[in-house]
């Protein structure tokens, strides 16, 4: 499964660069590899001429998976370089259980949080057993979303 993952998000990385402002699909799907979280961009054909032409020209972004949605406003170049292009979703199941899942999200950043400071436990020479069902719990957590892009 580790060997997939790597081949298909190196596929990915291949068709992120060769995507560019008028080539991108109408409605994209972006992931922030820091936090997890999910952005949609819609980007509007009729306005391509004025972003050409004016630089500073900006793209709304909104979030998928967040407890509220956040609007975020960046320069396609921005885009392009802080996050990962997950591509189009046409399956309404897969946006459901995986774009918009909110409970999958805050496991995943839960697992950021809490795993260091487990591991860091660990490592100190602590041996207990809620510590190592909290470090199996969440690289659960963490492998169970990643394992799904």
């Amino acid at each position: 499964m580790f060997v997939y993952y790597r081949v298909m998000r190196k596929t990915k990385n291949k068709e992120m660069t060769k995507l560019t402002f008028e080539n991108v699909p109408e409605w994209t799907y972006w992931k922030n590899p820091k936090t997890g979280t999910i952005l949609s961009l819609l980007v509007q054909r009729n306005q391509e001429e004025d972003y050409l032409n004016d630089s500073p020209k900006r793209l709304s972004m909104w979030t998928c998976n967040t407890r509220y949605e956040l609007l975020y406003s960046y320069s396609w170049d921005e885009i392009v370089e802080k996050f990962e292009y997950l591509g189009e979703c046409d399956d309404d199941d897969f946006y459901t259980n995986v774009l918009s899942n909110k409970e999958l999200y805050w496991k995943y950043r839960s697992a950021l949080k809490g795993l260091p400071g487990c591991l860091r436990a660990l490592k100190r020479g602590t041996d207990s057993n809620i510590i190592r069902e909290s470090v199996e719990r969440y690289t659960t957590w963490k492998d169970n979303f990643e394992s799904k892009f």
